[in-house]
């Protein structure tokens, strides 16, 4: 993310009536520069607060949701965590053996337009795999 990017979310961000705190600030360009990694709330607390031990979860979590309702990201909760993910159309491969979280990019146009036509909306994609070792680069 570029700084006229960011600059546009904070925009964005301060329109909405949030403070731009030097936390919010961070916490934004962290997040919009790492969302590839799916990581947790908790982990994007952790790493957020080394730099600004003041950071509270609540502002972490708070923000996610902001981001989120801007279409900047998305969220899912995998085993009761709530993790960050890019905002488009796209599977995410849980893997059981490790717990690591990739992405897979593949047409699933036939499926939402079919799931559409009887009102649904599919909000994420989620499929749970194992032998991630054997198979490592394959589904990319």
């Amino acid at each position: 993310m570029d700084d006229k990017q960011l600059y546009q979310v904070l925009n964005m961000i301060r329109k909405r009536g949030m403070r731009l705190t030097p936390q919010r600030v961070a916490l934004v360009k962290y997040v919009l520069g790492n969302v590839e990694k799916h990581e947790s709330l908790r982990e994007i607390h952790e790493k957020i607060s080394r730099d600004m031990p003041g950071i509270s979860v609540s502002t972490v979590y708070h923000t996610l949701k902001l981001l989120e309702e801007l279409g900047f990201i998305k969220t899912f909760e995998i085993n009761g965590k709530i993790h960050i993910d890019r905002p488009h159309f796209h599977i995410n491969l849980h893997c059981l053996d490790t717990g690591k979280i990739t992405d897979m990019d593949v047409d699933l146009g036939g499926i939402a337009e079919k799931l559409g036509e009887s009102g649904l909306k599919i909000r994420n994609i989620i499929v749970e795999v194992e032998n991630c070792d054997q198979s490592q680069g394959k589904h990319e």
